[in-house]
């Protein structure tokens, strides 16, 4: 299997609306210094955040659809693992699963299919070209996402894994547009907003802080991306198509 490793692209929305796309983009040896740099950054932030509790499961959502998430949920899990840790990805988001695009797989076999029994964890794992990396993808998208996401089974599930893995990193929905990720933040050590910077809109930030703050959530912390070059501090700055990015990791404060 060859991992298909593009650059890290946001496209324009366009005049007729047109809903800005992620494009899938892995970081590997070839990669700018400073794109890997702040990974590296974001990896050391969710270490010492989780490391108070002896975290394992870290949860990765956003307010909106294409801000993000699940390239910051496969670099992270990437870091991770480049780092020595055996780490787990799973794609819980089974409305519109992404992950597997970034590895060249299919969906079809994977968590939805095992959490309603029709198939045994060893043929829903990949094991991916990235040493310590295994991805569970999706699976065939079910009629009640959320229902099986907070399920008991889903619970024996996660704490069963940790007993082989050293992270699980779970990319879900947007909170902003389903409860998916809500129902699911009880089950995990924290949980990591994705940001972007230019489309989130604060009312829009808000309302997930405030929903997964009601669903007792610990939020570990925000991951803002695609910050404006101008801003100052500890920003990584890297630069596309004539369009300049950057991360930047703040921690949560009640």
């Amino acid at each position: 299997m060859k991992l298909n490793l593009n650059f890290l692209k946001f496209k324009k929305k366009n005049n007729a609306g047109e809903e800005e796309m992620e494009s899938e983009y892995l970081v590997d040896e070839n990669t700018p210094f400073n794109i890997r740099e702040a990974f590296n950054t974001l990896r050391s932030n969710v270490l010492f955040a989780l490391a108070p509790t002896n975290g394992k499961k870290l949860l990765i959502t956003s307010a909106n659809q294409s801000e993000g998430k699940s390239t910051t949920a496969v670099n992270l899990a990437a870091a991770l693992a480049q780092s020595g840790y055996k780490v787990l990805l799973i794609d819980c988001d089974m409305r519109k699963p992404k992950l597997h695009k970034f590895f060249g797989v299919d969906y079809v076999h994977g968590l939805s299919r095992f959490l309603v029994g029709q198939e045994p964890l060893n043929e829903t794992l990949v094991h991916t070209e990235i040493k310590n990396l295994d991805l569970m993808p999706a699976g065939v998208i079910p009629p009640n996402p959320s229902e099986l996401l907070g399920s008991n089974r889903m619970k024996v599930f996660l704490d069963k894994v940790e007993e082989y893995y050293n992270y699980i990193i779970l990319d879900t929905p947007p909170v902003g547009m389903v409860i998916d990720a809500a129902v699911l933040s009880k089950y995990v050590s924290g949980v990591l907003v994705v940001v972007h910077y230019g489309t989130t809109r604060r009312d829009d930030f808000m309302k997930v802080k405030n929903q997964l703050d009601m669903a007792g959530a610990n939020i570990i912390g925000f991951s803002m991306i695609a910050v404006k070059s101008e801003h100052k501090g500890y920003y990584k700055k890297y630069y596309k198509y004539g369009s300049s990015y950057s991360y930047e990791y703040r921690a949560h404060r009640n």
